[in-house]
């Protein structure tokens, strides 16, 4: 797999991950008990607690999908004109690649 593969299927492990958040923030009851505007922090900083919880707030579904894709324009890029190491190394760690 080259790095600029590794990048997509990172991206699109990512992609996935965070339409299927979104679907659930606007279609599950846990959500509800939450202000719209607010639920995704609260609701996983009251869930989880601690600093998982506020690492996990932190990143909403429209941070994790302009994550996927800054990795797609990272791929893109890798094609041309080489990888970027920061890029290639948060691709394998989402793809849980040493």
């Amino acid at each position: 797999m080259t790095p600029a593969d590794e990048m997509t299927a990172a991206a699109d492990k990512l992609t996935a991950l965070a339409e299927a958040a979104q679907k659930s923030l606007d279609t599950e009851e846990y959500w509800t008990f939450y202000p719209k505007a607010t639920a995704w922090h609260d609701g996983l900083t009251n869930g989880m607690g601690g600093a998982s919880g506020d690492l996990a707030a932190a990143l909403p579904p429209a941070a994790v999908t302009e994550l996927a894709r800054w990795l797609k324009s990272a791929a893109r890029d890798a094609r041309e004109v080489g990888s970027d190491p920061h890029a290639l190394a948060v691709a394998r760690v989402i793809n849980g690649q040493p």
